[in-house]
């Protein structure tokens, strides 16, 4: 954790200036997304905190960055810190008339709890900025790295095999199989518990694959260059597609709509990359490196 004496000294820091003023800058929206109407002619901020504008800050920050000496790490803290000014007005707005007409015994309860949450709301928004900016900062450099490759500015010939790459051929083949068993809906016990368990194996391989596809995609190589903006691009399109058409109409689940049509078109990303991998580079590398 930063000392004082290194928090004021970057405060100084012209090369955090952008870290720093777009922290500000989200303050306003995270208030005004925050704000509760209440019954009566007025509004309140409530405790419920809108974590938009700091995930899209963190976001900025770590593109920003990606390319710079700073830190992108060091560049989200101080998104977040500066941005959590309105995680605490938004705790402590209510506390006046809280405090007014209660009993001194819950002025007390309140005054903990608020410090509780002012301390946890903060630092999740620090934590926000800075997880968001670092894996931003991540992405990108994988992304310039590999349009190094393309150019002829690395050494990389061969493509260096990934663990992670296991999880996009074992996507395409289980997809299949867990919709049969859900559309034949087995009525012996070993059927429901091979459907069960099918169903939590394509859960986790759905947030497996599309970082291992990401993975192996933006390894640094002469061979082939997938386009790692269709093979992701699509399933979340779908997905959001899904999602609008599904809340235009009053489906009941939205979001369960949504994530049929992106485990389909994340299934045939997966098909296409794999078979597409075979065709460019002659083998199916299983093992990681």
């Amino acid at each position: 954790m930063k000392s004082v004496r290194a928090l004021r000294a970057d405060l100084t820091d012209d090369s955090l200036r952008f870290a720093i003023l777009l922290g500000l800058a989200t303050i306003p929206f995270t208030l005004a997304l925050s704000w509760e109407p209440v019954s009566g002619d007025g509004v309140v901020i409530g405790g419920s905190v809108s974590g938009e504008p700091l995930l899209l800050a963190g976001l900025i920050v770590g593109y920003y960055y990606s390319n710079r000496p700073t830190e992108s790490r060091r560049a989200g803290l101080w998104t977040g810190l500066v941005g959590s000014i309105a995680t605490v007005l938004v705790f402590v707005a209510p506390a006046p008339s809280t405090i007014a007409s209660a009993s001194p015994e819950m002025v007390v309860v309140a005054v903990v709890l608020t410090i509780v949450s002012v301390a946890f709301g903060a630092g999740l928004s620090v934590l926000t900025t800075m997880v968001s900016a670092m894996i931003v900062d991540r992405v990108t450099t994988r992304l310039r790295n590999r349009d190094g490759s393309e150019r002829g500015d690395t050494d990389h010939q061969k493509t260096t095999p990934s663990k992670w790459w296991r999880a996009v051929p074992a996507y395409a083949l289980l997809v299949p199989v867990v919709l049969l068993l859900l559309w034949v809906q087995p009525d012996s016990g070993v059927g429901f518990i091979a459907a069960w368990l099918g169903l939590l194996g394509l859960v986790v391989l759905s947030i497996v694959t599309p970082v291992g596809l990401f993975i192996d995609a933006t390894v640094p190589r002469t061979d082939w260059l997938p386009r790692v903006t269709v093979y992701l691009g699509v399933p979340i399109v779908l997905y959001a597609l899904v999602y609008l058409v599904a809340t235009v109409y009053g489906r009941g689940y939205p979001s369960g709509d949504g994530m049929y049509g992106f485990v389909i078109a994340l299934w045939m990303a997966s098909v296409v990359y794999t078979t597409n991998k075979y065709r460019h580079t002659g083998t199916i590398q299983l093992r990681g490196g």
